[in-house]
């Protein structure tokens, strides 16, 4: 996707804003609720994605295997 865990999250925030507004907008109360549903899911994965940026990666290639040249 080429963007960073805090540009996710601020993309996930934005989407879940859209929702809120969204959903004011509506007099339907069943369109109403599954918005704000949307919304707070948006806002658990801003969450997942901010926490994402403080992981550090770390690769380690595996152990080369003794029979692996022959």
């Amino acid at each position: 996707m080429g963007m960073t865990p805090s540009e996710v999250a601020a993309l996930y925030r934005g989407y879940a804003a859209k929702c809120t507004l969204l959903a004011q907008t509506l007099d339907d109360s069943a369109g109403k609720l599954a918005l704000i549903d949307m919304a707070q899911a948006w806002l658990s994965l801003a969450d997942l994605a901010a926490k994402n940026e403080m992981l550090p990666i770390v690769y380690e290639a595996p152990p080369s295997h003794p029979d692996a040249d022959g």
